[in-house]
């Protein structure tokens, strides 16, 4: 089958495109003109404070949000609606200093206490930001975690594909909010260029990195927002560095003991980057982890694991539809191993698309996924096809 043939070259795809995306914004490298001056800009639009807001009449509070809705279809036949997810966020500027700002999640429909809806309800971040220079900003509360750009910018208005890539949601488990402290800035460099940073302590991930089957899942070892488990705290923190508007990159790390006793270390890494040229774009993201086992609990559990996607954008028929509308054409290589140390236990796919922006606020997504997985010392599986109709917007 050509599409099975295409998802057997997704690796080798991957690991190409994201050689390709580093290259391709190194061309695009100007030297930092050490004499000018600009005016500091994020490496990452879109942002906690550059989201789509209802300003209010005094100007003090600001109110927003976004929502998604998805139709799944599956070659075995099932096929399901899903409100994913309906996210009011708000802002409220305390002082010419300070502001709060803060994000509310429901989840296929939410879930009330007592009730039988399968959703959740969470508080996606709450943080306080207390700025001193724009490049030394206190921030506190439940804080995204800036593992990756894509937990940053996780929006499903912002991304140009329904599903997010795999490595966001197993090796970076996005989304990724945590109760904690630091301090983010940002800093000019030339005319054109920006460097950023942020860097928190927070209470990390747990035990639940391990889960029932004794396999490595740092997904559901998410930790508490109310209490860490031992007494280390982690590190997470990403420098940024744009130089010019169509070029970002990034690296980052989250590292802390994640066990009750305070014996075993997780440390996750990070690359993420994205560049653009005219209506072309070409953004990654890779993740590693590196995980310290109790072996005489944990015998066969893996230690290292790696994973990664490279994805193109082409946007095209801008205004031809109707005003301020664009098409954009979408391709994405997914790749993840969970156990670096053995042959299979991985997953691997690659999805095509095609969206619709009548403006830059609201979307509609049609892609086509194929992926397969490879259990641990087996044979790789038969790929399975999903597809996906869905529509998101900024409110």
């Amino acid at each position: 089958m050509q599409l099975s043939t295409s998802l057997n070259c997704s690796s080798m795809f991957l690991k190409v495109a994201l050689l390709s995306i580093s290259f391709a914004g190194l061309l695009t490298f100007p030297i930092p003109d050490a004499e000018a001056q600009g005016t500091p800009r994020t490496d990452l639009p879109g942002s906690i404070l550059e989201k789509p807001y209802l300003i209010g009449e005094t100007g003090r509070v600001s109110v927003g949000g976004y929502m998604d809705m998805e139709f799944e279809w599956n070659e075995g036949g099932k096929n399901t609606f899903d409100q994913y997810r309906f996210i009011p966020f708000i802002t409220g500027y305390v002082s010419d200093r300070v502001t709060v700002s803060a994000e509310i999640e429901f989840e296929h429909g939410g879930q009330v206490s007592g009730g039988s809806g399968e959703g959740e309800i969470q508080l996606e971040y709450a943080v306080m930001d207390f700025e001193m220079t724009s490049a030394f900003i206190f921030r506190g509360g439940v804080i995204l975690s800036p593992l990756g750009s894509f937990n940053l910018l996780h929006d499903s208005p912002l991304n140009d594909l329904t599903a997010r890539p795999v490595v966001s949601r197993q090796l970076i488990p996005s989304t990724l909010s945590e109760s904690g402290m630091g301090f983010f800035g940002d800093a000019a460099l030339g005319e054109e260029g920006a460097l950023s940073y942020q860097a928190y302590f927070v209470n990390g991930f747990n035990e639940g990195i391990i889960n029932s089957d004794g396999q490595l899942r740092v997904r559901s070892g998410r930790g508490s927002q109310k209490e860490d488990n031992n007494q280390d705290k982690a590190l997470t923190a990403r420098l940024g560095f744009s130089p010019t508007l169509a070029t970002n990159f990034g690296a980052s790390i989250h590292t802390g003991k994640y066990d009750n006793n305070d014996e075993h270390r997780l440390t996750i890494s990070a690359l993420d980057a994205k560049v653009v040229f005219g209506p072309l774009e070409f953004q990654g993201e890779f993740a590693a982890i590196k995980a310290d086992m109790n072996k005489d609990l944990n015998p066969n559990t893996a230690e290292n694991q790696i994973g990664g996607y490279a994805q193109a954008n082409y946007h095209v028929l801008h205004d031809t539809l109707m005003k301020g509308s664009v098409v954009t054409l979408v391709l994405r290589g997914d790749w993840i191993d969970f156990d670096s140390n053995v042959d299979g236990d991985a997953e691997e796919g690659i999805t095509f698309g095609a969206n619709f922006r009548p403006t830059e606020e609201t979307v509609f997504k049609f892609d086509y996924n194929l992926s397969r997985t490879t259990p641990a010392l087996g044979d790789k599986g038969n790929a399975a096809g999903r597809f996906f109709f869905s529509f998101a917007t900024y409110f």
